[in-house]
């Protein structure tokens, strides 16, 4: 009979080693899996503030979090959708022409991480308007950890 001896590589693969050879890896990322979610309706009214409630939070709680996430906000048309949202400074910020919400340096999240920001958004012309969230982590090349794509509708008054 083979004896099995399991060790942690240090990409966070779980490795089973038998006499006989490798035998097989699994993932065990400690990370937590984060979303975003939103509130956005799906129609606004051209040069009328909308508010929308935006939140990154832990959907699967694991043992760690990220020490440096931004997330990136793409806007198809940003000239005419504008994204305001105040920081922890006070400072609003339009995140449509930013292009990322965060400190540039990125954010540290927490393994339960729940928080939500309220975005106000005013598009100045009608028309359909993506909005694409992307959690990234800067300290791995700016991988993707979560995606949401908000599409909405403005209609003059």
């Amino acid at each position: 009979m083979f004896r099995n001896l399991a060790y942690k590589s240090l990409v966070g693969a779980t490795c089973v080693l038998a006499m006989a050879g490798l035998v097989g890896c699994g993932n065990t990322d400690n990370h937590s899996v984060f979303v975003i979610e939103a509130n956005a309706p799906q129609q606004i009214t051209v040069n009328q503030e909308t508010n929308v409630d935006v939140t990154l939070k832990a959907d699967e709680v694991r043992e760690l979090g990220y020490d440096s996430v931004l997330i990136r906000v793409d806007v198809t048309n940003k000239d005419n959708l504008v994204l305001k949202a105040t920081d922890t400074q006070g400072q609003e910020w339009d995140v449509s022409q930013v292009g990322y919400w965060g400190p540039p340096t990125g954010f540290a999240i927490s393994n339960d991480y729940d928080v939500t920001t309220t975005f106000k958004a005013t598009a100045k012309e009608a028309g359909t308007y993506t909005v694409t969230l992307r959690l990234v982590d800067l300290e791995n090349e700016e991988a993707v950890l979560t995606t949401k794509t908000i599409t909405v509708t403005a209609v003059n008054a």
